[in-house]
């Protein structure tokens, strides 16, 4: 699944440097001037769904969730199911000069 940033942002911007896909934009026309997509959902900062890997393949866990302050502001967006593979698939795809390690999971990544 992408994850999704709540309303309850406090846009500190404290997520965009730590994104390894580059997925996290400070706002949706930045993002839409990209040509990425993003979900109805979010506030001010989004994360582009076509570009997100919830870190799989990257770190233990998403970095955007990890050093946000506010709580459960960076979730998963169940408009965007995934599975570990097709996110593995994605980050290699999107990352093709890094090395993507698959013991890099999450607790909540769906299995199947």
């Amino acid at each position: 699944m992408a994850l999704l940033i709540t309303p309850d942002c406090i846009s500190c911007g404290a997520c965009v440097p730590e994104c390894p896909n580059e997925a996290i934009f400070e706002n949706r026309g930045d993002a839409e001037a990209k040509g990425y997509h993003v979900g109805e959902d979010q506030g001010d900062y989004v994360i582009v769904h076509d570009r997100c890997t919830e870190c799989v393949g990257h770190f233990d866990e998403p970095q955007c969730a990890a050093v946000c302050p506010v709580d459960n502001c960076c979730i998963a967006d169940p408009a965007y199911p995934e599975t570990v593979a097709v996110l593995l698939a994605k980050a290699t795809l999107l990352n093709p000069e890094k090395v993507i390690d698959p013991s890099k999971v999450w607790k909540d990544v769906r299995d199947s």
